[in-house]
């Protein structure tokens, strides 16, 4: 592996391959540094998210591995302990060049993404970054599977109740000292869990925003697990003690309205973390296409099971992505808050992991009159008001559904953190 020139860079700065210099990601937050796309359209047309892209979350500041060495080659040992055979120290050189590497295409999802949605749909506030749609990606991923390491160093036969503890401590965080968080050992152990020890992203080595060297992939489960500058994994009977994990990416009661709350009745000890992802979909752009139509043919608005080929109607197309924690099935849309639903296509997915993009065509009236809204219906089922053409707006929404048959849900309950906002996609059009 070639590992020449890599460097820490600045959301804005030229990157590792000298990439434009445009300001493509939206900050949240300079320090510790927090972005996203803010343009959840451009997102999607990459079925691959390029680097520049790819959003950045963290709870510490950004640090360059190889520039505090002071060495062409990271000098970065991983440490295994805890309930295993024996104790292991092992150095990146020789995870790269000992064990089997793996590639695996899989989304990453941050655990407040639509944190905004949540707070714009119950109108209440949440304690944290104020993520819209956009801190997700879609990355191949290259490295070792962290199943092979712990069988090398040894794993107890009966050993489903254990966890497996993943740490950095790289940098004093925000809450704690380091970031450590775990995740069941059933999810490492299964052999078509993917779970690994990455080293590159897109085919090239890691950038130190994304965790160079090494950092965790867990295809399926939220961002908060994927942890970088991984310097340790302890098998453990136990949880992760650290506060990440213990005290935050926990979807807690809608009645718990404050930390001191929280605190005060203990609900960070009776809610679990937050571990797969929930089934979710997003809309991203919903455009007309530039017709009116009097007898559809080529499109299921799914009036009650039948379509009126004499009414004028106009043609929505949506697009947007999915995602779950396991393979997408199924993508559906609607124009009428759910009370009609017409099939999407899903145009990407690759894989188990990956996220789905889908785009779909809808047919709506092009009377204001129909779905209950007021005003004159024009010649050929324009909109008019005094002669004059009026506009109103359609929300399309969109719903998935995974091959363990799960249905997104079409509404989500607010909760202190505002993670794991799961509610139907959806996105206004005026027409």
């Amino acid at each position: 592996m070639d590992f020449k020139g890599v460097r820490a860079r600045q959301v804005g700065q030229a990157d590792l391959y000298g990439r434009s210099k445009r300001r493509t990601l939206r900050v949240l937050s300079e320090s510790p540094l927090n972005a996203e796309p803010p343009d959840v359209a451009e997102l999607l047309q990459y079925p691959i998210t390029p680097r520049r892209l790819i959003y950045k979350r963290n709870h510490s500041d950004i640090k360059d591995v190889k520039a505090d060495a002071g060495v062409k080659e990271p000098a970065f040992n991983i440490t295994i302990d805890g309930e295993v055979d024996r104790d292991l120290s092992i150095s990146f050189q020789d995870l790269v060049n000992q064990f089997s590497r793996k590639e695996v295409v899989a989304a990453l999802q941050c655990a407040g993404n639509r944190r905004a949605q949540m707070a714009e749909k119950t109108q209440r506030d949440v304690k944290g970054l104020k993520w819209n749609e956009g801190a997700v990606s879609n990355v191949k991923w290259g490295g070792v599977l962290l199943r092979d390491v712990l069988l090398y160093a040894g794993i107890p036969t009966n050993c489903d109740d254990l966890h497996v503890c993943l740490a950095s401590h790289i940098a004093p965080c925000e809450q704690d000292t380091y970031y450590g968080v775990s995740i069941p050992i059933e999810k490492v152990m299964d052999e078509g869990g993917d779970v690994l020890l990455a080293y590159e992203m897109n085919d090239e080595p890691l950038t130190p925003e994304h965790g160079f060297p090494l950092r965790i992939v867990v295809p399926g489960f939220s961002g908060a697990r994927w942890v970088k500058w991984i310097d340790r994994i302890t098998v453990s009977r136990n949880e992760s003690p650290n506060f990440y994990q213990q005290r935050d990416y926990k979807v807690l009661p809608d009645t718990v309205i404050s930390h001191d709350m929280a605190d005060a009745q203990d609900w960070w000890s009776r809610v679990p973390a937050i571990q797969a992802i929930a089934l979710n979909s997003v809309v991203a752009t919903v455009q007309r296409v530039p017709s009116v139509i009097t007898n559809i043919t080529n499109v299921s608005p799914y009036t009650h099971g039948h379509v009126t080929p004499d009414v004028g109607r106009i043609v929505l197309r949506a697009t947007g992505y999915a995602l779950s924690g396991t393979r997408i099935t199924k993508v559906d849309i609607s124009a009428d808050s759910g009370k009609n639903w017409v099939p999407a296509q899903i145009t990407y997915q690759e894989g188990k992991w990956s996220w789905s993009l889908w785009e779909g065509d809808i047919a709506v009236s092009a009377s204001n009159t129909a779905n209950g809204i007021n005003g004159i219906n024009g010649e050929n089922g324009h909109n008019t008001e005094n002669g004059v053409a009026t506009k109103r707006v359609v929300t399309v929404w969109s719903r998935a559904q995974d091959e363990s048959g799960d249905v997104q849900v079409t509404e989500c309950a607010w909760n202190l953190r505002g993670v794991g906002f799961c509610a139907v996609g959806e996105r206004q059009v005026e027409i």
